[in-house]
């Protein structure tokens, strides 16, 4: 059986919310058009993003899988923040939520990152440094979690 919670499943969670906030509260509809379209460039900024660190892991051969990774990347977009995926899909839903109009949806973005934060990147951190011991330590050093 699958997680369901894994990151992406975040997102639909996200992005399914953003539309009952807006369908159901619409009140707190408050960006309006044309400014609520700045999301649409923020939510591509954040595609790119993982655009940007996806082509890495393709270009070291490694997989996003940690237990399967083959290659710590440090270059690119993983010398300015050690999760560039997590960073890209928190611009994507900070995007969606401008784009959706309502102003409580403006706190998924966050509440996405502290779920990830959370769940997701104390584990991947400490498999990381299992996998690559010293050499990761040093990374952290010199390299933040988020940006």
């Amino acid at each position: 059986m699958r997680k369901l919670y894994i990151p992406p499943t975040l997102i639909v969670y996200c992005i399914l919310s953003m539309i009952l906030l807006y369908l159901f509260v619409p009140k707190l509809n408050m960006i309006f058009f044309p400014y609520n379209m700045v999301g649409l460039l923020v939510a591509f900024s954040g595609f790119m993003l993982m655009g940007k660190a996806r082509d890495l892991f393709k270009m070291h051969a490694t997989t996003l899988k940690i237990e399967k990774s083959s290659h710590l990347i440090k270059e690119g977009v993983f010398s300015k923040t050690r999760n560039p995926m997590y960073v890209g899909m928190f611009i994507l839903i900070l995007g969606f939520s401008i784009l959706s109009t309502n102003i409580i949806a403006l706190f998924l973005p966050l509440t996405f990152l502290l779920l990830v934060g959370k769940i997701f990147v104390r584990k991947e951190e400490k498999l990381m440094q299992d996998t690559y011991g010293e050499e990761y330590l040093e990374y952290r050093k010199t390299v933040r979690r988020w940006i």
